[in-house]
């Protein structure tokens, strides 16, 4: 069966194979192919829900910037209570005057608006907004780690169980030898030291068959792990086709395009904007912060004095004319950090192209490894062939036959891993320009 990732369709598939696992019995195992399972991954894995929380959290630190331009209304309210009163005896014709009731208060409201902070809180959000692309760009850089790591974990699954499949078809032939080997033996053709020689190597090829085993629940552990499945979790890996597929890119055009479209290239540019805003956030230090303000206070039991409603409006500057060199530094020590970014980018640039070179011609030598591999299969088949007939007859020693046998055994295991380990590698390379492992039927 051809599974390979086609973006389209992973909603579609995906679906489905939710219906599936809920109309299954409870306990059975969980039925996946390839391309179910990255879908799954990219929804489910734990470490993209963190990244996804990160861009929640860059977001709102933002919006909170952004609210400082606006003005600030603030209510204050006030309640004394005196140990008496004052009262004024103004004389018999007006009598006795409150000048302060023993119960007084005061409500005041203030609103402020910053004036000369506005420039530098529009830096502020602006730093903010490149942390927030950043964050995207690393949680894009992660989907595409993730479905690597989910399609690797499940080809050597596959693998696994390919390697195991090898070694239960050398056992079955180990087993016909060995029962042929024992009628020779009682015909005085073979010695005892020949049907030995044989049931150790089916010792042997057993073990190899039960480390397969081994192998395979591990991948598919791992894999359930990458999906975000409990521990436990039984899985039925569909195969997958594993014909090679072309290599669509040249050498020089994946470095172009790892350059141009990998999520870390966008995360360390919104980095290196992000430090150099800050350089400018730490020079506004330096300057006074102006407002403007105004206040209505409404007093209760105002008194004679006092009056019950006032307001007013006024400008407020304050400035912070000496702190010892704390702003020198400050500004210092983002401009290191903003050199650091530059560095750190123009440093992953070269060391993206470094990285996808390596994966294309990996991805190269793997490829031509399955031609040399298949040439030895069909090799290993014929002189299996021929050393078997002879066998048969007599003429062949079980030393021959068992070179013939390991020969075979291990041309399909080689021939198998080649195939496996060519897939994974031509996802690499899809790894490193910044996709999405993709639907590879139109590169075969």
């Amino acid at each position: 069966m051809r599974a390979w990732l086609a973006p389209a369709v992973l909603t579609v598939l995906a679906a489905g194979t939710s219906q599936a696992t809920a109309d299954a019995a409870p306990g059975a195992p969980r039925e996946l192919t390839l391309t179910a399972a990255i879908d799954i991954a990219l929804s489910g894995n734990p470490q993209l829900a963190i990244e996804r929380e990160n861009i929640v959290a860059a977001d709102a630190r933002a919006a909170s910037d952004a609210t400082l331009r606006l003005p600030l209304v603030a209510v204050k309210a006030n309640v004394f209570l005196w140990d008496r009163a004052i009262v004024a005896n103004l004389g018999p014709d007006i009598g006795n005057v409150t000048i302060r009731d023993r119960v007084t208060g005061t409500v005041d409201l203030q609103v402020s608006q910053p004036i000369s902070g506005a420039l530098a809180i529009g830096t502020l959000v602006e730093r903010d907004r490149a942390l927030a692309q950043a964050s995207r760009a690393q949680r894009d850089g992660r989907r595409v780690e993730i479905a690597y790591q989910t399609a690797e974990a499940y080809l050597a699954a596959l693998q696994a169980r390919t390697l195991g499949q090898v070694a239960e078809a050398t056992l079955q032939q180990l087993d016909a030898d060995l029962q042929h080997a024992r009628v020779l033996l009682q015909g005085g053709t073979l010695q005892k030291v020949d049907v030995l020689r044989l049931e150790v190597e089916r010792a042997r090829v057993e073990q190899q068959r039960l480390q397969a085993e081994t192998a395979a629940i591990a991948a598919r552990r791992r894999l359930g792990l990458l999906l975000g499945l409990p521990d436990g979790s039984k899985l039925a890996l569909v195969d997958v086709d594993t014909t090679p597929p072309a290599m669509p890119w040249t050498e020089d055009e994946v470095v172009a395009r790892a350059r141009r479209d990998r999520a870390e290239v966008r995360a360390a540019e919104a980095s290196s904007s992000a430090a150099e805003l800050g350089t400018s956030i730490a020079r506004a230090n330096y300057y006074p912060t102006v407002s403007v303000v105004g206040i209505y206070s409404h007093a209760v039991n105002a008194g004679l004095l006092g009056a019950a409603d006032s307001k007013y409006i006024g400008l407020s500057v304050d400035w912070n004319l000496w702190d010892w060199g704390k702003r020198g530094a400050d500004v210092d020590a983002s401009r290191a950090a903003s050199r650091q970014a530059h560095l750190a980018q123009a440093a992953l640039g070269e060391q993206i192209a470094v990285d996808a070179r390596t994966r294309w011609q990996a991805a190269r030598l793997a490829l031509a490894t399955i031609e040399v591999a298949d040439r030895g299969l069909a090799a290993a088949v014929e002189a299996q062939r021929l050393q078997a007939a002879r066998f048969a007859q007599g003429a062949a020693t079980t030393i021959e036959l068992l070179d013939a046998e390991t020969a075979l055994a291990n041309a399909k295991a080689q021939a198998a891993i080649g195939r496996y380990q060519y897939l994974v590698a031509w996802m690499a390379v899809s790894r490193e320009i910044g996709s999405l492992p993709v639907h590879a039927e139109a590169h075969r």
